[in-house]
């Protein structure tokens, strides 16, 4: 069975959603829920602390493009960081990596 949690945290500037497991056809419709939640609540920068996925097929990476297109609409953004393993090899794969833009300072912020 594949499992996901989900951790959101607002900061004063950004709101961040840390995942822990995998992201799949099972489980994107976890992660949609928490981004849309978000935006609902009107917060429109966020982060996908990606340091505790272990895998992330196609469907996942729908769900983080439509978030991304939805922060955008909203006039935020949605940016990833500490992508690595699969996530990192499908964004490379498909040519996405600039969508989703990488701030060093930020992830050294999220270091555990």
């Amino acid at each position: 069975m594949t499992m996901l949690s989900l951790t959101t945290t607002d900061h004063p500037a950004v709101t961040v959603i840390t995942l822990d497991g995998e992201i799949d056809v099972l489980t994107a419709d976890h992660l949609r829920q928490s981004i849309d939640q978000a935006l609902a609540r009107g917060r429109s920068r966020l982060v996908i602390d990606a340091a505790g996925l272990g895998f992330c097929d196609s469907g996942g990476l729908h769900t983080l493009i439509a978030g991304q297109r939805r922060a955008t609409s909203a006039g935020g953004w949605l940016h990833l960081a500490h992508a690595h393993g699969y996530l990192q090899r499908l964004l490379e794969l498909t040519q996405l990596i600039e969508l989703f833009p990488r701030d060093p300072q930020l992830e050294r912020l999220l270091r555990r």
